[in-house]
């Protein structure tokens, strides 16, 4: 029986693999920057939730970690549909990716495909991609997407919101996110590594929030950037510490926009040498979902 009041509630999943455009999709449904967004693979450690919300519907988009990173299909149980975000440019390699295959063939939720890049094809060509799709795949909808215009978005968001179970509001009013502040701080610290940093070095540096208080009318945030090895040291703090500047600078502009208030970034640098191989120090750095 549907509760009196009842509207479309619940949890959409953004999955797909690296760099197809998942984290600017749910940043483009929700109207907000919540996921970061960068150029390099694999920057999503740990599913990133967004709130959808409108007088009659609350969806929950959460960008998952790329399909490389977690094969199985276990941490999407809890989803009442999936949104499998490809990238047009390479469809014919990722639908066979093994990730993508398990996916495909679980038929215990709506399914459908979100197709990124279209733009860089003309449009006549459009329709044979998304034929190709549905040829290998038995998806609900298929849509073409542009994140940064929002070409799409609408009609994805629309089918999401009928597909979705009619419960009593799950969320808050005025919500944005499940994840604190704190984490969503973190997670724009993150990303400025990679701006920053060659990617070996940025994917093995781990932030941790040490403090995340309110000082002299701004956000003060002190925050560790754990590197696996010595000789990363140096590298991140850069020459007369202009690199670790940057990092903060960028970091903090982009926090501001973020929470709509003035935040100023302590930053320091520590090495746990090893620690990606760490099983003790992925669980406390919260990089174990």
């Amino acid at each position: 029986m549907i509760p009196e009041g009842a509207k479309p509630s619940g949890y959409a999943g953004l999955v797909g693999p690296s760099n197809a455009g998942r984290s600017s999709l749910l940043n483009s449904m929700t109207g907000k920057t919540i996921s970061p967004v960068n150029a390099k693979p694999g920057t999503t450690r740990v599913p990133l939730t967004g709130l959808c919300l409108g007088p009659g519907f609350q969806i929950c988009l959460v960008d998952a970690p790329p399909i490389e990173r977690t094969p199985q299909l276990e941490m999407y149980e809890w989803l009442d549909l999936v949104c499998l975000v490809l990238d047009a440019r390479r469809l014919e390699e990722q639908l066979d990716m093994p990730g993508v295959k398990k996916i495909c063939s679980s038929q215990e939720r709506p399914l459908a495909l979100a197709l990124t890049f279209l733009d860089y094809f003309p449009k006549r060509l459009h329709g044979a991609f998304m034929n190709q799709a549905t040829v290998r795949a038995d998806f609900a909808a298929v849509f073409g997407v542009c994140p940064p215009t929002g070409k799409g978005v609408d009609r994805l968001r629309s089918w999401i919101i009928d597909r979705m179970p009619r419960r009593e509001a799950l969320f808050p009013d005025r919500c944005s996110s499940l994840h604190s502040e704190r984490f969503l701080v973190s997670e724009q610290i993150r990303t400025q590594l990679y701006n920053f940093l060659p990617w070996q070095i940025a994917d093995h540096t781990a932030v941790q929030v040490q403090e995340f208080s309110f000082r002299d009318g701004k956000t003060y945030v002190r925050a560790n950037l754990h590197v696996a090895k010595h000789s990363s040291k140096g590298i991140v703090i850069g020459r007369k510490g202009l690199t670790l500047k940057s990092v903060a600078e960028e970091a903090g502009e982009q926090a501001e926009r973020m929470l709509g208030r003035k935040v100023r970034l302590d930053l320091w640098v520590k090495v746990r040498e090893g620690w990606p191989q760490t099983p003790e120090d992925l669980l406390e750095f919260g990089y174990v979902c």
